[in-house]
């Protein structure tokens, strides 16, 4: 007879005991999800230098994983990209008031985007001698403010100051609840160096000891209002900015369309909120869209329409519905609503579609069929204008790098977009796939992002689409350094016209008739000469390529996305375009 062998399962490592505040603050941002702590680091870091020395070998999960980048702009949009991609808070840390001022362009974005980032930065200690953390070198005096928060106040939810042991979980569970809370956002910490290095007077606190609000709902008979006016509508539509932020929406607002008939239209969103490949989506000109809506519903549009370029018509119902549909933090914003719902986009689509399910047979039958013609109409010109463009000889434009780069890129990539990608080109077709430059239009985000984004999901190819301009705002070579740090790698492809497009685009619909509409190049607009990008690429040891002709444009791109995906090395293709 055989014995059976027993297996003895070790008892799991015991807590190391925590010896300082800073090892305490790790530990309860690790206890409360957060896995990964974007940093650059200053002379406010020593206490948290020397908390990971310590224990960082004590076990893999006692604390967040430090995730270096040599710029604070690079850190943020890290921290915003891997949000996006997670669904989850994120942790960064800058060095004081300096790295505060370089770190206010990322907190912007998230601001307007509803990130919930902890923001946390040193602050010159507080004693001049005579305390473990104590000023030792000079520039801790030239570094101290009267108020450092009030560099970040107004794109933060709150701030605070960590001022003693005993308070390290409340105020971390303050700051989470406060930043998880809708609207997200972020939040700003500052911890002083004196604070941190105190000693440690308890230990983890394993679970936060404050809910999160639960989602709000909407009011029921505002939605039976909009359910009568969408059964009765000759032509409704919805058109979203940012509901795919929470990728459930997706298959919600798709199945709403298509049960109840109601066509679909969007221009510069900043998510994917529909499949372009809805029947009824009727594209990405929203302009000709408002001429023929009767009802329109705006979800999470920050701004719905440009009013000087159009708007909807007088007699149609305007409903505009969100998390906070006033977008109370713009300080002018007057768009007109018919009736302004209050709630999260999930909650909308949910609810409306059991209203519109018992109204379903008062629909116009003939509605569903002028929709999809107009969809069918409006699929047909993009590819058109597509074959068109790639028909043509001559130098690269946007249009063209659009339809090239849209036809190389495939169903599990995800691409962030800073300006020059043309929307009807790209095919999206899964939630959380297409990203749009943030509403403030904080540049420098786009290949930042991407690199966070990987950093959560390495199993997806991120894309980063930018321009000459957007590149060198980016910090390329803290992209590229962080990309080959922390094996990420990454596509990022530069339209580069060696210009500020977006400056020069502005200027002429400001002065349609211009002086500067008689000059090919404008002195305050023009970066020539072009930097070669993609040699900083080379550098880092990824792989560079200067694209000239459409003859070697779609080689270079397919070149460039093997590279990432079959080499595992970040790419950058700099395209020389008009």
């Amino acid at each position: 007879m055989n014995t059976p062998i027993t297996t003895i399962t070790p008892p799991p490592p015991a807590t190391p005991v925590l010896e300082s505040v800073a090892e305490v603050f790790l530990g309860q941002l690790r206890a409360r999800g957060i896995g990964h702590f974007f940093i650059n680091a200053g002379t406010d870091f020593a206490p948290i230098v020397e908390a990971y020395a310590r224990l960082d070998s004590a076990g893999a999960d006692l604390f967040p994983r430090p995730v270096i980048a040599g710029h604070e702009n690079v850190c943020m949009g890290m921290a915003h990209g891997a949000y996006l991609m997670s669904g989850a808070p994120q942790a960064v840390m800058f060095h004081v008031n300096v790295g505060t001022a370089n770190a206010v362009c990322g907190a912007m974005n998230a601001a307007r985007e509803n990130v919930p980032l902890l923001v946390c930065a040193g602050r010159s200690p507080l004693f001049e001698h005579g305390r473990l953390g104590a000023r030792n070198t000079r520039v801790a005096w030239g570094q101290e403010m009267y108020d450092q928060a009030a560099v970040m106040r107004e794109s933060v939810k709150w701030e605070y100051e960590l001022r003693g042991a005993l308070q390290v979980d409340d105020v971390l569970d303050r700051a989470l609840n406060i930043a998880t809370d809708e609207p997200r956002g972020p939040v700003y910490l500052t911890l002083p160096r004196e604070v941190l290095a105190a000693p440690a007077e308890h230990g983890f606190a394993a679970q936060a000891r404050v809910a999160v609000p639960a989602r709000s709902y909407p009011d029921p008979a505002a939605i039976a209002l909009l359910a009568d006016r969408l059964t009765a509508a000759h032509m409704p539509v919805i058109s979203a900015m940012a509901s795919g932020a929470d990728g459930a929406t997706v298959g919600l607002l798709a199945e709403l369309c298509e049960r109840y008939a109601i066509g679909y239209c969007e221009e510069q969103a900043r998510y994917l909120n529909l499949p372009d490949s809805h029947s009824l989506h009727l594209g990405f000109n929203l302009a000709g869209v408002l001429k023929q809506a009767d009802v329109l519903l705006f979800v999470e549009c920050d701004v719905p329409w440009v009013p000087e370029t159009g708007a909807p018509r007088a007699d149609a119902f305007v409903a505009q519905a969100g998390v906070d549909p006033n977008f109370s933090g713009y300080p002018i914003r007057t768009h007109r609503s018919d009736l302004a719902i209050k709630c999260s986009p999930r909650a909308l689509f949910e609810e409306l579609a059991r209203a519109l399910e018992q109204r379903k047979a008062g629909i116009n039958p003939q509605r569903r069929t002028r929709l999809q013609d107009q969809a069918s109409t409006t699929r047909r010109a993009v590819e058109q204008a597509r074959a068109s463009e790639l028909a043509k000889d001559g130098p690269i434009t946007t249009a063209c790098l659009s339809s090239v780069l849209g036809s190389v890129l495939h169903d599990d990539c995800v691409v962030f977009n800073e300006y020059w990608l043309a929307r009807a080109q790209l095919r999206a077709l899964q939630p959380q796939s297409y990203f749009y430059l943030p509403a403030t239009g904080g540049l420098g985000w786009a290949w930042p992002a991407a690199l966070g984004a990987r950093l959560h999901c390495p199993e997806r190819t991120m894309v980063a689409a930018i321009g000459d301009g957007t590149c060198m705002f980016s910090n390329p070579v803290a992209c590229h350094h962080a990309s080959q740090k922390h094996a990420l790698p990454v596509l990022t492809v530069v339209a580069n016209n060696a210009r500020w497009n977006a400056v020069d685009s502005t200027s002429r619909l400001v002065y349609p008739d211009g002086h500067m509409t008689r000059r090919a190049w404008q002195d305050i607009s023009d970066l020539r000469p072009a930097p070669a990008f993609e040699q900083g690429c080379i550098a880092a040891g990824g792989h560079g390529a200067l694209v000239s002709t459409r003859g070697e444009l779609e080689q270079a791109l397919r070149r460039a996305l093997a590279v990432v995906e079959n080499e595992q090395r970040q790419a950058l293709v700099n395209v020389l375009c008009v």
